[in-house]
């Protein structure tokens, strides 16, 4: 037994004279540390023991102030009193710890300082996070938590603590960018998990208002958020922390459990204490300003940092252990050296010695040898850990990035439209309740609010959506008869029924039918499904909503409910769509289909989630053609759902305002023309403009703005307006451009390039308003382009401006007598070569007495109407006018070149008497054609 411990001995003895004899000099590092945390100061002292065992030229004297500034200057005068040859150093506080920290670092001593800085440059190197940076990142993940609008509760640390006010300023640098998000209150929890938790119930009991808490470190975080849970309104805050440590306190756990949101991780820098540590003391190059990397945890990533964390701390204990067994071996060693002394005397035992140092060198290569290969193999998992965490930090970057794109769509449409639209709907239905407004004031007041209101509720949709996503929409259900509320439902599109002369009913088995639901949530179902069912179901339609209740089918299992199904005889989807009808963002219209169903394509997948969040099913039937059923389960009872899903009856909110349909908001008494008698009776003396537009408002708006200088007839799509384009004949088309079956500019293209049409003027309108869309306008021939929204004084004076260009064209052709149209700037290809060919043949039949509108019309190719329009449009004259001034023309040509008397000019040019000609020249020229003769000779 002796001999045996005599030989490990030996062992230990020969394998520290071989790291002697390596160079391998011992240095003692002191650390000072002051927090009253234990599992941050449990984390820091496992990081730098860990990095300590696998550097045994490196010894640890470690000492703890509990949050005790005076305790910690002593505790540093005692560490140098116990000559160290390095001090590391977390101070409690900058300023009271700064001429300590200088004094020692002057002495000499190299100075590490972790975690805070002191308030001077006597330091050696520093390593901590970026206190700012985490703020900052707290202020970011809260600012998309709150939407871009809240109250903030903040818990600091210290308020004299550098980490508490870089932390605070990180916050506000974020803050700025988002007005609408307030700190609503600040308290101190010197860092405590007590102090954060009374000062959430301090706030809870003082009735303050604020949608989230952000404490400085986790346990305040875990401590305000115990503060809520007792008073059972854990639910109704956001809850943010900062160190992101791990183990069953630890920040990490807190957000797998759901107990904070997030919480941004503070690494302790012990790993990178002892690295620097190491290279300062071996006379290496080393960084003075070490920042450690953060990253906000969340649930998308907490589950990765836990399992990384165990895989470390696992490596740490193995690493501990070994470190343990060494450092028993040389206790071991040191209470045996006085047998080693003793040994060293007996002779006989030399031999054994000889033998022992053979042994123990063998020994001493395989342990180091062993040793080696556990330092490569930490150092490699280190290195690995480390990529893990800096491509954790990418990837969660990247995915932040990814959210925030894919969000900022719902963002912009909250903060830029909900406010201002708010404004406008409120003092709009101010106005329209007020009785001194003409009957036309009340009418343009009645269409803004429609159309604010259609964007509002077409945000709602979308935030309803948004909600739903990130499964933050939550219901209120409470029991209510469902046959009384599809009664309201009903009665919301009875006007929308009427308009559209569409039967629409009701069915129900029972008088009564109790169900657990959510009112405004099923309101917001319905009003989808019937919006969807009057839109697709043509006249004289029909629409049954159908309630029942027994056995149905649920997921492949079959319990008590109730079905609700919605059925039309409209025009249908094929199998195709059907299978695709829910997915969001799909639009049956960008299928290319024959049917035009504009939409965002999130109205159906929005209404599944709404039906799914009540435990229920929906499913289509469609055939192209037939019409369409939309059929929804909801199981009975209440026990499907839970207990924060649930409202009490006389506590639950009002009742819903039911949505109405906006084509039923069109009030029919408001769209009575007061002027149509009016502008019947003055067709004739006014110009005649067509309005090309898919929205009815838009179409009313226009027509209004042109006042009733014009007749203003309407046409719902550029297919329409072509066909009462050829049947009214107007003056000037104003069309939008992006319309269903035909578009404005397939519409522009197709009356410039007809010869019947090509003369009308037309005006595009539209919210494309880019230079090249500008130019393909102009392409396809638009006289005019306005982008919307658009001046109705500037639409005004375009389109009078257009029509009095084609009157002066009309006065140059009457009062020229050597008109040519292949000279006029104003007039298109086609115009130029109608006008020529009609000029040519009246005058290759000149002398002909009986030239009349029906020749012309068959030889120009041309009906008797068309052609009436068409020369009517450029000349101003009808047709047999067109033909006598063109036969006095070319008789005032014959005056001035021939040398015919005016007898032999007259028979020539087809009048049937001198007489007459005299008397029509005279009327057309205002002169006789003796004085014209004689003018022309002067």
């Amino acid at each position: 037994m002796i001999q045996r411990e005599i030989t490990t001995v030996v062992i230990f003895v020969l394998l520290l004279t071989a790291l002697k004899a390596q160079g391998n000099e011992k240095y003692t590092i002191g650390f000072s540390q002051c927090t009253m945390i234990d599992i941050w100061r449990e984390e820091m002292v496992r990081e730098m023991r860990t990095e300590i065992g696998i550097r045994p030229d490196l010894d640890l004297i470690m000492k703890d102030a509990h949050d005790d500034s005076k305790k910690q200057i002593q505790d540093i005068h005692e560490l140098v009193e116990a000559d160290i040859d390095l001090l590391i150093v977390s101070p409690n506080e900058s300023e009271p710890l700064t001429p300590v920290v200088s004094k020692v670092y002057k002495s000499g001593i190299p100075v590490i300082l972790i975690d805070r800085k002191i308030n001077s440059e006597d330091y050696t190197a520093f390593i901590g996070a970026d206190n700012f940076q985490v703020g900052s990142e707290a202020g970011s993940y809260i600012a998309k938590l709150l939407e871009g609008e809240g109250r903030i509760l903040e818990i600091w640390g210290l308020y004299g603590s550098s980490p508490a006010k870089e932390r605070h300023k990180g916050l506000l640098s974020v803050l700025a960018n988002h007005p609408e998000i307030e700190i609503a209150h600040s308290e101190t929890g010197k860092w405590l998990w007590s102090r954060g938790k009374k000062v959430m119930k301090e706030q809870l009991d003082s009735g303050h208002q604020f949608d989230l808490v952000f404490a400085h470190n986790d346990f305040m975080a875990h401590g305000a958020y115990l503060a809520a849970k007792e008073k059972g309104v854990e639910n109704d805050y956001y809850f943010v922390g900062v160190d992101g440590l791990s183990g069953p306190e630890g920040g990490v756990q807190h957000v797998l459990e759901g107990r904070l949101d997030a919480t941004v991780l503070y690494p302790t820098g012990g790993y990178k204490a002892i690295q620097v540590a190491s290279k300062i003391l071996n006379n290496k190059e080393y960084k003075r300003e070490n920042i450690l990397n953060t990253v906000l945890i969340d649930s998308t990533n907490a589950r990765i940092i836990k399992t990384q964390t165990e895989t470390v701390q696992s490596l740490q204990t193995k690493i501990q252990k070994h470190r343990d067994i060494f450092d028993q071996q040389m206790e071991r060693f040191k209470s045996q050296r006085f047998l080693l002394t003793i040994s060293v005397f007996f002779l006989v035992l030399v031999i054994s010695l000889t033998i022992l140092l053979f042994r123990s060198y063998r020994t001493k290569m395989k342990v180091n040898k062993k040793l080696q290969k556990q330092k490569d193999e930490i150092e490699k998992r280190n290195n690995e850990i480390t990529n893990q965490q800096q491509e954790l930090i990418k990837v969660n970057k990247e995915l932040e990035n990814a959210t925030q794109m894919k969000l900022r769509f719902f963002t912009n449409i909250s903060h830029e439209l909900r406010t201002p639209l708010t404004l406008i709907l409120g003092p709009l239905e101010k106005v329209i309740k007020e009785d001194k407004y003409s009957r036309d004031d009340l009418k343009m007041f009645k269409m803004m609010h429609r159309n604010a209101t259609r964007m509002i509720r077409l945000i709602n949709e979308l935030m309803d959506f948004r909600k739903l996503e990130s499964n933050r929409l939550k219901l209120h259900a409470a029991k209510h008869d469902l046959v009384s509320f599809m009664s309201q439902i009903k009665n919301s599109f009875e006007e929308l029924a009427i308009q559209k002369n569409i039967e629409f009913n009701l069915e129900n088995e029972v008088e009564r039918l109790e169900l657990y639901f959510d009112k405004h949530q099923m309101d917001k179902v319905m009003f989808n499904l019937l919006s969807n069912a009057f839109k697709h179901t043509p006249e004289h339609g029909r629409i049954t909503i159908t309630l029942s209740e027994g056995e149905l089918d649920f997921d492949k299992t079959r319990k008590e409910g109730v079905q609700v199904k919605v059925t039309d005889n409209g025009k249908g989807m094929s199998k195709e769509h059907v299978n695709y009808v829910f997915k969001r963002f799909y639009n049956i219209d960008q299928q290319k289909t024959e049917a035009h169903f504009p939409g965002t394509g999130i109205g159906l997948s929005l209404t599944k989630g709404l039906v799914a969040l009540h435990k229920g099913i929906i499913k289509v039937d469609s055939r192209k053609g037939e019409g369409t059923s939309v059929i929804m389960n909801f199981p009975k009872g209440k026990e499907h759902l839970n207990e924060e899903e649930l409202v009490q009856e006389e506590i639950e909110e009002k009742e819903p305002k039911h949505f109405i349909p906006e084509e039923a908001l069109y009030t029919p008494e408001i769209m009575v023309n007061e002027s149509a008698g009016q502008k019947q009776e003055q067709y004739f003396e006014t110009f005649m403009v067509l309005v090309v537009e898919d929205n009815k408002d838009v179409r009313e708006y226009i027509g209004d703005s042109l006042g009733e200088a014009y007749t203003i007839i309407e046409a719902a799509n550029g297919r329409e307006g072509l066909e009462k384009l050829r049947d009214e004949g107007p003056d000037l088309v104003i069309a939008d451009i992006m319309m269903p079956e035909m578009d404005g500019l397939e519409m522009t293209k197709a009356l410039k390039s007809d010869i019947r049409t090509c003369h009308v003027p037309v005006i595009l309108l539209t919210a494309l308003s880019s230079l090249e869309n500008k130019l393909e306008g102009i392409e396809y021939g638009a006289d005019s382009y306005i982008p919307k929204p658009f001046n109705s004084k500037h639409l005004e004076v375009r389109a009078r401006k257009l029509i009095e260009n084609r009157q002066t064209i009309r006065r140059h052709y009457q009062d020229d007598v050597n008109f040519d149209p292949d000279d006029s700037n104003d007039l298109n290809q086609l115009d130029k070569r109608f006008l020529n060919n009609a000029i040519n043949l009246v005058e290759k039949n000149i002398n002909n007495e009986a030239l009349s509108v029906e020749i012309l019309s068959q030889k120009l190719g041309l009906s008797r109407v068309h052609l009436y329009r068409k020369v009517k449009h450029l000349t101003g004259m009808t047709v047999s006018e067109f033909i006598r001034s063109t036969k006095l023309k070319k008789a005032a040509q014959m005056i001035r070149t021939s040398g015919l008397t005016f007898s032999e000019i007259a028979y020539e040019t087809g009048f049937s008497s001198p007489s007459y000609f005299t008397k029509c020249f005279k009327d057309h020229f205002n002169i006789s054609p003796k004085e014209y003769s004689a003018s022309s000779k002067k």
